[in-house]
């Protein structure tokens, strides 16, 4: 009783706190904001917006350092589902998705979705298919399973290799966003922001481990989808009037329908087409 009790407590004042952090956060926007009608340079706007955020990451990093096993490694194994999913968007929404998969869409058009489903697919299957009975089997890691089901040490070897070449090129984006971001941001060179991006993580996590890691991505994965939803409900309300993406993706869409059919009527379209035709 008292330990469902304590479970229900602690629930209650992650709720209390990050609700303060998300009130605070978008206050801190608005000053941001204010700020710069004012007259207040960019630049030292991205020095006070990305510093703000490290030193915000890096606090929580701190606060939640431990020296328990389970906790370093799987944050003793009671984060509430609910803030649990929303590290696992913001683990899921990383510089590499956030930044590499626009750019994909932006470059390749429709055949970006391609990406975009490959890449979510095979993180569904991982959440669905491994991580459960990963944590039913007891272990921290891969390797560690590996091991543990099959016996030896070979075949824990060979997961730990196989483990840090995938890290080792999602690691590769990552750190070279890190890098494009703060630079952006900051006006820094980009090897400077590599390194100052590099310092904030080790902060975050070399102390707490997944406890600190996790807590943290609770804390980005707001920011995320403040940064997310916020574009595409005002683009919404401006061209379709609904701040409900959703029902502003079919409008839209219905709308890109009639002008394809009228593209595709159109006499000078069916003479190029024409053209072309003869030509093949």
């Amino acid at each position: 009783m008292s330990a469902n009790f304590s479970h229900v407590s602690f629930k209650s004042q992650l709720k209390k706190y990050y609700t303060w952090y998300t009130g605070g956060f978008i206050v801190f926007l608005l000053a941001l904001a204010v700020a710069e009608q004012l007259g207040m340079s960019r630049t030292w706007i991205g020095y006070w917006f990305m510093f703000a955020t490290i030193g915000l990451y890096a606090g929580i990093g701190i606060m939640s350092r431990t020296a328990e096993v389970s906790e370093y490694y799987v944050a003793g194994r009671r984060v509430p589902a609910f803030f649990n999913g929303m590290a696992t968007g913001a683990d899921w929404m990383s510089a590499a998705s956030f930044i590499g998969m626009a750019g994909t869409l932006y470059l390749s058009g429709f055949d970006g979705l391609a990406f975009v489903m490959g890449w979510t697919g095979g993180y569904c299957l991982v959440a669905l298919f491994l991580a459960p009975y990963l944590r039913k089997f007891g272990q921290f890691t891969i390797p560690d399973f590996l091991g543990e089901r099959y016996g030896g040490n070979i075949v824990r070897s060979i997961g730990v290799i196989a483990a840090i070449t995938c890290s080792f090129v999602y690691v590769v984006a990552q750190i070279y966003g890190v890098g494009l971001i703060t630079s952006r941001f900051t006006g820094l060179e980009f090897g400077v922001g590599v390194f100052v991006g590099l310092g904030g993580i080790l902060v975050c996590s070399m102390l707490g481990g997944m406890k600190a890691v996790t807590w943290t991505q609770v804390a980005q994965y707001i920011i995320l989808i403040i940064a997310y939803m916020t574009p595409v409900v005002w683009l919404g309300i401006k061209h379709t009037g609904s701040p409900i993406p959703q029902v502003a993706y079919g409008v839209t869409l219905q709308k890109v329908g009639d002008l394809e059919k009228k593209i595709t009527a159109d006499p000078k379209e069916v003479e190029v087409r024409g053209i072309f035709k003869a030509r093949a």
